[in-house]
């Protein structure tokens, strides 16, 4: 039978739970114990299936989301035409702008693995900046990294063509799921040509094309079916990016 004792140890497992996921998450590293801890008893956990939306472009913000396992993407589309900003691991966190009070959100994200979210409502978390500086500095910073990266994003697409972006673009990825190997970087980044073409702001199959001439160049190699790409040749890639 299930006691109250039960109860009450299931419940504290949870809480340190939510502590030690919320303790490796770069927003809140550095804020004090006793903040942490209450921030973690107020956080929710949440469930979401591959390629569930978690919200959507132009609806009302009122939740900071915290990835504890899966993939979210960041994007935003126009009829048929689609964009993604970002890709989001575990640790990673995204909606901060809700935060602040915006009251719609500008741009969408979906859940393209199946991931775990921890959920904390804007009204609960707007009492621990006003009593936490250290961690409202934090959220400001994050915002202003943010803000630098979407400027990236704009020099990309206005000054590169589709062979300098999907570069450019792999060079990122190279640096977050690159594994080195005895002919190259092997990037295991789990997307398909449809989301790396997203990533790149393009069609896929014009990112198919660019990769297959890559391909015949033997500056990569790659498995279509798994997503995976070996960069073989970095310098003669770097050569294709206007500089």
């Amino acid at each position: 039978m299930y006691n109250d004792n039960s109860f009450l140890e299931d419940q504290m497992n949870l809480q340190k739970n939510k502590y030690s996921l919320l303790r490796k998450v770069s927003l809140l590293k550095g804020i004090s114990f006793k903040t942490l801890n209450k921030i973690s008893q107020f956080a929710q956990f949440n469930s979401f299936k591959k390629g569930e939306e978690i919200f959507s472009k132009d609806s009302s913000g009122e939740c900071l989301y915290v990835l504890v396992n899966g993939r979210v993407k960041i994007y935003t589309s126009i009829g048929a035409h689609s964009k993604t900003f970002a890709l989001l691991d575990p640790g990673d966190f995204f909606g901060e702008m809700a935060l602040l009070g915006e009251p719609i959100r500008s741009a969408s994200a979906k859940a393209i693995l199946a991931s775990e979210l921890l959920i904390l409502e804007r009204k609960d978390f707007q009492k621990f900046l006003q009593e936490d500086n250290f961690l409202s500095l934090k959220v400001l910073r994050t915002l202003c990294s943010r803000l630098r990266q979407a400027d990236r994003e704009i020099e990309k697409l206005s000054f590169q063509n589709v062979v300098g972006r999907t570069i450019l673009t792999l060079f990122d990825l190279e640096a977050r799921y690159g594994k080195p190997c005895s002919n190259g970087v092997l990037i295991d980044a789990q997307i398909s040509q449809t989301e790396l073409a997203d990533l790149i702001g393009t069609a896929r199959e014009m990112v198919s094309r660019v990769l297959s001439r890559f391909k015949r160049m033997n500056w990569i190699s790659m498995e279509p079916a798994s997503g995976k790409i070996m960069i073989l040749n970095k310098d003669k890639l770097k050569s294709c990016i206007y500089e």
